[in-house]
């Protein structure tokens, strides 16, 4: 883990409080951020996914993958369970060029139009580097989510909301979702995001304790400012684990990541502090949100 300052008595007290809600581990739950990367899949298959999956009742999940293909494994493996996202890593090492090629676009049309694909990302945006959010490559890629009326997962690491801002004016009738609130985003930032952008929902992953920190307090409930923004607008918000590890190692990128052994702990996490608000609020996170995004209908 990135912060072996947390002991694993924490985690237990985590999973005890978390339980103290009746019927708590038994509730439905949208995980709206997984990967099944090459370097996952080293050392855990879909099916096993798909068995972990189930054991922690997930309702149905979102999966990025690269290379891209991955997703619809995990979509084989899982059928209603997985809902597979395109991701314009075509390959192993795609992150570094994706934006270059007219393929790209190519099997990202290609998968929309038979409905492998229900959305779109994860497409990550750090600060410094490339691509720009004008890039022609990622402009393309936006309109092909407009014609077939699907979602775009943007991971935007900037010292503030605006370039994510910038792309959600520029795309008003595009169905956006804002990764990894939290970090080094705080809720005044995402409070702009939201109130600007009607279309965009806001998810939670990537921001528990192990890894980046930012949403929670040392009682792994929501910082005040989180729990005013979540209460005001409980309909603009998911939840996901984002089970990626290496991200939280330096030198490691060689190496397999063991993202999906920590799957139950993150979700654990999610389930602990969503416990703590009022339940009509609890539900929208966990579950409601997400079915009414991706038109799931209730059971």
């Amino acid at each position: 883990m990135c912060n072996r300052n947390y002991s694993a008595g924490l985690i237990v007290a985590l999973l005890l409080g978390a339980m103290a809600s009746p019927g708590w581990s038994q509730q439905p739950f949208a995980d709206v951020h997984v990967h099944f990367n090459w370097d996952q899949k080293e050392l855990i298959s879909a099916q096993q996914v798909v068995a972990k999956l189930k054991r922690a009742n997930i309702a149905f999940t979102v999966v990025s993958a690269t290379p891209t293909e991955l997703a619809l494994e995990m979509k084989r493996a899982g059928g209603d369970l997985i809902i597979p996202f395109f991701s314009p890593y075509t390959h192993a090492l795609g992150k570094q060029d994706w934006y270059l090629h007219e393929r790209t676009l190519q099997l990202a049309e290609e998968g929309l139009r038979s409905g492998q694909y229900q959305g779109i990302g994860e497409v990550h945006f750090m600060a410094g580097f490339r691509p720009k959010i004008d890039n022609p490559v990622f402009v393309r890629l936006l309109a092909l989510a407009r014609q077939y009326a699907v979602p775009v997962l943007i991971h935007v690491d900037a010292g503030n909301e605006q370039k994510f801002v910038d792309i959600c004016r520029q795309n008003p009738a595009l169905k956006l979702i804002f990764a990894h609130a939290g970090g080094n985003l705080y809720a005044s930032h995402i409070r702009r995001v939201i109130e600007q952008c009607d279309q965009v929902m806001i998810e939670f992953s990537a921001r528990d304790p192990w890894r980046y920190g930012g949403l929670t307090g040392d009682d792994n409930l929501l910082l005040p400012a989180w729990r005013e923004l979540v209460l005001e607008y409980p309909e603009r918000f998911l939840v996901g684990t984002d089970p990626v590890w290496k991200v939280t190692r330096t030198q490691t990128w060689d190496q397999a990541d063991e993202g999906w052994d920590y799957f139950d702990q993150l979700l654990s996490y999610h389930r602990h502090w969503i416990a703590d608000l009022p339940p009509a609020v609890q539900r929208k996170l966990a579950l409601d949100n997400a079915r009414r995004l991706f038109a799931i209908k209730k059971d």
